[in-house]
């Protein structure tokens, strides 16, 4: 697969209509019922996801130069063609409960908006491979590749069937590999960088070891069967209400059959636990109480990227996220891109993970890249590798 940071030209123009006709594929199988389910937390509704994604291409791609209003929201000189107002779509205007309530056409005209935004976002393109002019290009791209793996997540949380296409991963047994002290260049490559990417930094770390792959999910078994869960000396003080709320592994997602054995939830089955599988749908808390538990803890981003970029048999990505022990924080010398809203509003709320999930677009599987999320999240394709000095 080509360098997706640098696509240009046809190549670009093809990564949309792929990233488009992935989105359609998520979503298009659902019935009337699955398209408009009971209002929910940490879940959009379909047709406003759809749209937003939508208005999202054309708000950046057609509507510049743009600006910022007195209230510091994102605005557009030119006005909008095919999918409006800007404040039934722009997520950063509209809040979560509102948009169950925002009126939104029916498929058949939605799919009609959708595909003449297509064309004319791909008219758009300007010719060459200069990356400032690319560059809301492939930031609608990776914006709508990122959309697709949340329809997986609404899938996943809902109890559907999982997509077609998307199939349960497996990892190779961990080894731990022993990683001398050095230095790594944070955020360097050629293309299309993220802004919180930014400036590429270099960081120093200490020797260490670093797991070959994620962490199995017969491996967490035996912390769970162990009295993991209800053990406080492992759990992380932030940790607090969440731990004693949840009791056992995120119950929705773990059981005990008849016979004593467990059985994890995928999408809308119950299946017996893959001891080769990653674990997923673990939060940072659990993370990191694993860890403590068997003495190890999470790598540091620098450690895990450093591993990601140079070291072989480093087993990542086309599983799931790996939660980090970092903070997600600006770089420094850090400055917001045009979207500000990407980043910026959620330094210091957030943990950092690094990789990708099975659900992930391959575009979006880059060493340098930098997903965030609340710690407390289960609903994300989510595990860890541990670490040690």
């Amino acid at each position: 697969m080509p360098d997706a940071r640098r696509l240009a030209g046809a190549a670009l123009a093809d990564a949309l209509r792929d990233s488009r006709a992935r989105t359609w594929a998520l979503v298009g199988d659902l019935d009337d019922a699955q398209w408009a389910p009971a209002r929910r937390p940490g879940v959009n509704p379909i047709a406003w996801e759809l749209a937003h994604l939508a208005w999202f291409a054309e708000f950046w791609m057609l509507r510049g130069p743009h600006g910022r209003d007195a209230q510091g929201h994102a605005t557009a000189r030119g006005p909008a063609r095919f999918i409006a107002p800007d404040a039934h779509f722009d997520s950063a205007r509209l809040a979560h409960a509102e948009r169950w309530t925002t009126p939104m056409p029916d498929r058949a005209t939605l799919a009609t908006w959708m595909q003449r935004q297509l064309d004319a976002c791909i008219d758009a393109l300007p010719a060459g491979a200069d990356d400032e002019a690319l560059y809301f290009a492939r930031l609608a791209l990776f914006h709508e590749d990122m959309h697709g793996e949340a329809f997986c997540w609404l899938r996943a949380a809902l109890g559907y069937p999982a997509p077609p296409g998307v199939d349960a991963p497996r990892v190779s047994a961990a080894r731990p590999r022993a990683v001398p002290a050095g230095r790594v260049e944070l955020g360097a490559g050629a293309g299309f960088a993220f802004d919180n990417e930014q400036p590429p930094q270099h960081v120093a770390f200490a020797a260490h070891e670093i797991d070959s792959a994620p962490l199995r999910a017969g491996e967490f078994a035996r912390f769970v069967e162990s009295g993991g869960y209800e053990q406080p000396a492992f759990w992380p003080a932030e940790a607090g209400a969440w731990r004693a709320q949840s009791g056992v592994p995120h119950p929705q997602r773990w059981r005990r059959s008849a016979d004593g054995a467990w059985q994890q939830r995928w999408f809308d089955r119950w299946l017996p636990l893959d001891p080769a599988a990653p674990v997923i749908h673990v939060n940072a808390f659990e993370a990191e109480a694993y860890c403590r538990w068997a003495g190890r803890r999470l790598p540091s981003a620098a450690e895990w990227e450093h591993s990601a970029r140079d070291a072989p048999g480093f087993e990542w990505g086309r599983s799931v996220w790996e939660w980090t022990a970092d903070p997600f924080a600006p770089c420094p010398g850090f400055t917001p891109g045009p979207y500000r809203e990407y980043s910026e509003p959620w330094f210091g709320t957030h943990r950092e993970l690094r990789g990708g999930a099975f659900a992930t677009h391959a575009r979006l599987h880059d060493a340098r890249y930098r997903n965030f999320f609340e710690p407390q999240r289960t609903d994300i394709f989510a595990g860890f590798r541990t670490a040690a000095r």
